[in-house]
């Protein structure tokens, strides 16, 4: 097997290469016919200028490449590497996926870029960018028209990502070559964004959890599963059947924690093998929206590019997926949200997305409230989280956990610590409870009035004196603050459940009395006293 060959492109280099690609993208027609797009006020606009160099920047870039490259790069894959990094460079430049040329570029009529000049593909390139640009322009349908540099722009990144695969398509094999460039990392027609794909994870680790045990084994092997996957042949080795987990918990069960330990492990073993991955958490404000049918297309839009094409292998993490479910059967059921149903439902069957063991998607609830087709779309069996259940369990997330860096100042004895873990468990405290519980602990162990040299230490002196401050929190005093936890819990969920009664009450007294209204509708009237 021919062993790849690894060129680097840092910022220094592209920089040398910017100001030839800034007058070849001058000598070309773009900036004029950006500028007859939109003139703007003096000639043309800040963002037509943006376009500019992006175009500036994306050439450098590949010149660079092809001075670093040991042996000449084809015509075609340089288009392809240009095509990458225009498009990647003006994506962030303002919205690019709002309706614009479509479709995709003639490869046959691409063929001379196949036997192009290396030096001479990014001419090519710029002129046959000028040529759609202008085609656009003078379209034939005036709403297809260029009519201000927000649609010039929405056209050159269409066009460069057509040009990605039109180029792709002209290479009669796979470049054995990557690239890492300031912005994009290429294994020969695999590109990805050379930054740290966000991970939106909590910093937890299976280290950090308490209970939940069914859960984590599930989620360990599904995420090894998919960590498996094998990106050259595009086939994962193992026969990953169900891709979807679904969790059943409490509030404060640790249900979330869980799954986003889980999800570092996922990454964690995708970095050892090398393979691209990324772990994407489902919030609602992600495509929820107010307009009709765009929440629907949103989550599809959502799972279709960045689960099911990602560069590599993908986790999904969508916590309370109940709340986006609606009862089929609910007569007030809105157009919106049967669009979001089979949308999900799509998701869920298999129907829109593939099942080839290259993504995972960990979903909970806090009870089941969907109707039956939806949840059997979900599992059959869903897993149950209880978090912490017995008072050892309560002991090691309380004391060896949330409270481990202080322990020096919980001076309690294992027998004492026992029962601390036995008053949570007659209690039936959450995991969330005990975070709460521990929260409290620490603010009293750091509870001191700071000395006035205490704000010009250095960052070491200060923690020194915390040290030295600190006050130790006696077996006494944590179980009082147990007891005062809960003491509060109850009164504040005693408040709430007769607010709850209070209100339901009005509501029917309301109801009752519109009932009776309507039922002496029509009837004639009492006639009022008279007034002596």
């Amino acid at each position: 097997m021919k062993s790849k060959t690894d060129i680097v492109v840092d910022a220094k280099a592209a920089e040398g290469a910017l100001e030839e690609s800034r007058a070849a993208v001058e000598r070309s027609s773009i900036p004029e016919l950006l500028a007859a797009a939109d003139a703007g006020g003096f000639g043309t606009t800040p963002l037509n200028l943006r376009m500019l160099e992006a175009l500036a920047s994306a050439l450098a870039v590949v010149r660079a490449a092809r001075r670093a490259a040991p042996e000449p790069l084809p015509a075609p894959y340089l288009a392809f590497l240009l095509a990458e990094e225009a498009a990647q460079d003006l994506g962030s430049l303002g919205p690019v996926d709002a309706p614009g040329p479509a479709g995709s570029l003639p490869v046959g009529e691409y063929r001379d870029l196949a036997t192009t000049k290396e030096d001479e593909a990014a001419a090519f390139v710029l002129k046959d960018c000028a040529a759609f640009l202008k085609f656009y322009l003078n379209h034939p349908k005036s709403e297809r028209r260029l009519s201000c540099d927000a649609d010039s722009l929405r056209c050159l990144h269409s066009y460069f990502r057509m040009l990605s695969k039109a180029a792709a398509a002209l290479l009669a094999s796979e470049p054995s070559v990557t690239i890492a460039t300031p912005s994009l990392k290429f294994d020969g027609l695999r590109a990805s964004s050379a930054a740290q794909e966000p991970s939106e994870l909590l910093p937890v680790t299976f280290d950090d959890l308490v209970g939940n045990e069914d859960f984590i084994k599930a989620g360990r092997r599904l995420a090894g599963d998919v960590a498996g996957f094998d990106l050259k042949t595009g086939v994962n080795p193992k026969n990953v059947r169900n891709q979807i987990l679904f969790v059943l918990g409490a509030p404060g069960c640790g249900k979330t924690a869980t799954a986003h330990a889980i999800g570092r492990h996922f990454l964690d073993l995708c970095a050892k093998g090398g393979l691209p991955a990324r772990m994407r958490v489902i919030r609602r404000t992600d495509w929820a929206s107010a307009y009709q049918n765009a929440s629907a297309k949103a989550l599809l839009d959502i799972f279709q590019n960045e689960v099911f094409n990602a560069p590599g292998v993908c986790g999904v993490y969508w916590p309370d997926i109940d709340t986006a479910f609606a009862a089929r059967g609910d007569s007030d059921l809105r157009q919106e949200e049967k669009a979001i149903l089979a949308t999900l439902f799509g998701i869920l069957d298999g129907t829109v997305g593939p099942k080839n063991g290259r993504w995972f998607m960990i979903c909970d609830a806090n009870t089941v409230n969907m109707d039956e087709a939806a949840l059997s779309r979900i599992s059959q069996n869903p897993i149950r989280a209880y978090g912490p259940r017995v008072a050892e369990d309560y002991v090691r997330l309380l004391r060896d956990i949330k409270l481990k860096k202080k322990k020096a100042y919980l001076p309690l004895t294992d027998a004492e610590w026992l029962s601390v873990g036995k008053r949570c468990e007659e209690q039936k405290l959450s995991g969330r409870a005990v975070d709460n519980i521990a929260g409290r602990v620490l603010t009293e162990i750091e509870d001191f009035e700071e000395p006035p040299e205490y704000y010009a230490l250095s960052f070491e002196e200060k923690v020194k004196l915390i040290e030295k401050l600190s006050r130790p929190v006696p077996a006494a005093r944590l179980l009082q603050m147990i007891e005062d936890f809960c003491r509060f819990e109850r009164d504040s969920q005693q408040k709430a459940e007769k607010e709850r009664f209070l209100s339901r009450v009005k509501e029917i007294r309301m109801a009752l009395s519109a009932q009776q209204a309507a039922i002496g509708l029509g009837e004639p009237h009492a006639p009022s006293p008279e007034v002596r």
